[in-house]
């Protein structure tokens, strides 16, 4: 599962971790199954079967408290298996034993915001009756799924469903960087009332999904190739062929491939063809690949056709044409050609590079077998460039929204930004690092000094420049907050606010002309930043000659060399450089070494970050 390693990805699920661990707290006098989760990470492998799990589980359920609450209780009912977050057992005052609650909670970093017409807090589709809102549904169904295993292992219980969600609605009370202590103080559970109210005072919400959950329980399950089966009725098909047929590839015989199968995780060769593979260290074997399972069975294709971009590689497709080229038998980029798009261009603008014309170049790059080709509209640029006075200014923000908040009376999710860099080039092309800022205290918010430090470096002069809109929302968000701008001058609001979309010198985003009037082979369509750059150096001469000398430094490099190449002479990804680089340019500890080697894909900046507000 190429995911699993994905950074962004280990990121969030140590956000979920943490906020587990924090919603764990509002039960203090709660009982671990297992190894403590305060002791493991989120790849820890269990040091008891799943039998003495299951054992345990059974065990502290038995005992005859008013109160039981379980943290990762081991379920099991026939070929199902689950393990609830929580498990809250309440025995009510002088009713009969009959009436016990059992309730299944799932705890989620899911955003989740409690006010009134807030879309973040509908989790029902108002638009279609007793469906479930699609950004919820996989939510529901795995609290569905365990409730459905609970209420089968324990028919004697009456089984509620509950989600705990991080509310946008709550701030943060507790002093900077110290979630909700350990509480000794009670002999015995607290009442379901007391934990309700100490859950009111936190960032999270508690929220039953009774409803939603026999909903979805009920509803047909849609995935490729559904036949309009339950939930319970796929759950129960699925159950069974793993638990009874060895052979569980050829159980699924009629497989469906389209489309979705671009986001498959399973794919481990996704981007051979334009970079090396590279797998963990010890590890000689190749994984098998899931994806290539699935397309050797439903197209015939081998191995080696399978490492050749396909169609689902397209820029831009849409389910339509990918599902006419599947029933053509065209699985393969190199098997479509100039008539597949002939039928569009007609309508398509002839200024901009459209969507299909970067479709065919992708196809006719392979076709001609040929590489460091690349298109750019150049009048366009230069009548672009001719409009943007010097010095031009270059800004990269990094960002945070944590689901605890690091600081008192913020709300779960609330950006805070804590970095940025710039550089400046000069009318005699002369590019020097002018400033950088990056905020490392724990005990004050860095958005305020955030905005200060961005309005002295950049000042009133020249073109700010940004990829992607990205910077251009965060400094929307900033100057939104009538909290921050009262900390800013009216100058240095009116500063930064003209760098807004709406502004009188907006920032320029390079990326839409980058979109817009820029084709190069290798980036497969796409305008990143991360996609374009390599293959951007392989096609150009020039900046193989600027970059291709130990010539380059600023304030965190002397005389490094961005442009090397890999065996093969083609370019080696500078953010693949930049990932590699160790302990001569980052004097830092393991854990933030180990964060600053991802930070390239999204999450380790934001790890960095989490660690700098975590460690001494």
């Amino acid at each position: 599962d190429r995911i699993v390693e994905d950074p962004f990805v280990k990121h969030l699920a140590e956000e979920g971790k943490r906020f587990g661990d924090y919603c764990r707290r509002l039960f203090p006098h709660g009982v671990e199954i297992g190894p403590c989760s305060e002791t493991k990470s989120v790849d820890t492998e269990p040091s008891q079967t799943i039998d003495e799990l299951i054992a345990e589980t059974n065990q502290v359920l038995s005992e005859q408290h008013q109160r039981t609450t379980i943290f990762e209780g081991a379920v099991r009912h026939g070929h199902f298996y689950t393990r609830p977050d929580i498990l809250d057992k309440i025995v009510p005052d002088g009713r009969p034993a009959s009436q016990t609650e059992l309730r299944v909670i799932e705890v989620k970093a899911k955003s989740y915001d409690s006010r009134p017409n807030s879309k973040r807090g509908e989790i029902w589709n108002n638009k279609k009756k007793d469906a479930i809102r699609s950004n919820y549904l996989p939510y529901i169904q795995d609290v569905a799924f365990q409730t459905m295993v609970v209420r089968r292992a324990f028919p004697e219980y009456n089984v509620s469903s509950w989600l705990m969600l991080p509310d946008r609605n709550k701030t943060r009370a507790e002093k900077l960087n110290t979630d909700l202590p350990a509480d000794d103080s009670h002999s015995d559970a607290p009442t379901v009332e007391e934990t309700l109210a100490r859950i009111n005072e936190s960032t999270a919400t508690l929220i039953n999904v009774d409803k939603l959950v026999e909903a979805a329980l009920s509803a047909k399950v849609s995935f490729p190739g559904s036949s309009g089966a339950s939930f319970e009725e796929v759950v129960e098909q699925w159950a069974s062929i793993f638990c009874y047929n060895e052979d569980v590839e050829s159980s699924f015989s009629d497989i469906h491939i389209g489309a979705h199968c671009a986001l498959c995780n399973y794919r481990i060769d996704k981007d051979i063809h334009t970079e090396t593979n590279e797998f963990k260290e010890g590890i000689n074997s190749v994984p098998k690949s899931g994806f290539n399972v699935c397309w050797q069975q439903t197209t015939g294709l081998g191995d080696p056709q399978l490492k050749e971009p396909l169609i689902i590689d397209l820029y831009g497709y849409t389910k339509q044409s990918m599902a006419k080229f599947i029933e053509q038998e065209r699985f393969l980029l190199r098997n479509l050609d100039a008539d597949d798009f002939k039928s569009k261009q007609g309508v398509e603008s002839t200024d901009k590079i459209s969507s299909v014309q970067r479709q065919w170049y992708q196809i006719a790059t392979l076709q001609n077998d040929s590489s460091n080709q690349y298109v750019l509209k150049k009048d366009i640029i230069q009548a672009e460039i001719e409009k943007w006075p010097y010095p031009w200014h270059f800004i990269d923000f990094e960002t945070a929204s944590p689901v605890l908040p690091y600081y008192q009376g913020m709300a779960p999710y609330e950006l805070i930004s804590y970095q940025f860099s710039h550089h400046v080039l000069y009318p005699d092309h002369k590019l020097c690092h002018a400033s950088e800022f990056i905020h490392t205290d724990r005990e004050q918010c860095p958005n305020k000094y955030f905005l200060r430090a961005l309005c002295e470096s950049i000042g009133n002069e020249g073109t700010v420049f940004q990829w992607s809109p990205f910077e251009n929302t965060v400094l929307t968000s900033l100057l939104a907050s009538d909290e921050l701008a009262a900390t800013l001058t009216p100058e240095q609001h009116h500063s930064l606010s003209s760098l807004l979309r709406n502004g009188s010198r907006p920032m320029v985003d390079l990326c839409r002309l980058a979109s817009d009037y820029y084709y190069v082979d290798g980036s497969g369509g796409s305008s990143s930043i991360k996609k374009l750059l390599a293959p951007t150096m392989n096609a150009s001469m020039r900046l193989k000659e600027l970059y291709g000398a130990p010539n380059y430094s600023s304030s965190n490099f002397k005389d490094f060399q961005w442009y090397q190449q890999d065996e093969m002479g083609y370019a080696i990804d500078p953010y693949k450089i930049l990932a590699n680089i160790k302990a001569d340019y980052c004097e830092q500890d393991e854990l933030m070494m180990e964060a600053m080697s991802s930070v390239t894909h999204g999450g380790g900046a934001a790890t960095a970050f989490h660690l700098l507000q975590s460690h001494d």
